[in-house]
């Protein structure tokens, strides 16, 4: 595992250390979680990620401590950048993200409305809504034990929230490079790969059964048709076999995610 994957992996034991009295109302979402479920998949590409993510859920959190003050007292800094809401510096100097599912934000266009929390320790986020009904009660570790013994039980946004979250990022920043970025599409394809279609089905069929959930997955489904699922060709399917340029097989990787793609929707009779 690369230094970069281990630092990342401090910075969310940072975090989840200072909001430990709110971890019941924390799930872990990102590259890291894609990764906890996918790991033992031989994949060309290696894990990597720099940061940590973390969707809150309002209905689980509690207000004292306010996360602004939990998250200072244990050395984070805000992002200095005035776009960067919600998004927090380790004293180690990894980002890592707190954001709440935008369908329980409450008003506003970035901030999060949650008061008495102060409207700029979080940020508002589309897509990951389904992380609240799919996810599950992991043990998160450092990844060498023996230089860092902490370890936090806390959920895990599931595959199928993952796969919809990552739908929707790569969808909306798509047309905005630099922040378009070849990794997320590969770990679409990292997730396909790793997790067997019927798993995906069962979750799905909950997603779209859930308020706060069922929008944000049917339009992740077509994402997926349109980014991924229209062949080797598709945007989302370029993207993701050009993540293994000079590592991997890139028009394999191209071909084989659109297949997967398909298949996951003729199972869920899309």
């Amino acid at each position: 595992m690369t230094d970069e994957v281990s630092m990342a992996r401090t910075g969310l034991l940072d975090a989840l250390e200072a909001l430990e009295s709110h971890i019941d109302a924390l799930v872990i979402v990102g590259a890291q979680a894609v990764y906890l479920h996918t790991g033992a998949t031989e994949i060309a590409l290696a894990e990597f990620t720099t940061d940590g993510d973390v969707a809150i859920d309002p209905d689980l959190l509690s207000s004292d401590p306010l996360i602004e003050e939990a998250m200072r007292a244990a050395g984070f800094t805000p992002d200095p950048r005035s776009s960067a809401i919600g998004s927090w510096i380790s004293p180690r100097g990894v980002f890592v993200d707190l954001m709440v599912p935008e369908a329980v934000a409450g008003t506003g266009r970035r901030g999060v409305r949650l008061p008495p929390h102060d409207s700029k320790a979080m940020r508002r986020s589309r897509g990951i809504e389904a992380t609240l009904v799919d996810n599950s009660k992991m043990v998160i570790r450092a990844t060498d034990v023996a230089l860092d013994s902490r370890e936090f039980e806390v959920a895990v946004a599931g595959p199928a929230a993952l796969l919809v979250a990552k739908l929707h990022k790569i969808h909306d920043r798509i047309d905005t490079p630099p922040r378009s970025d070849n990794k997320d599409a590969h770990d679409v394809y990292r997730l396909l790969r790793a997790v067997e279609t019927p798993v995906f089905v069962e979750a799905i069929g909950r997603l779209l059964n859930e308020a706060v959930s069922g929008e944000v997955t049917r339009d992740a489904l077509v994402q997926l048709r349109e980014l991924f699922a229209q062949g080797a060709r598709a945007r989302g399917s370029l993207m993701a076999g050009a993540a293994e340029e000079l590592v991997g097989d890139p028009l394999a990787v191209s071909e084989s995610v659109a297949l997967l793609a398909e298949d996951l929707l003729e199972a869920l009779g899309s």
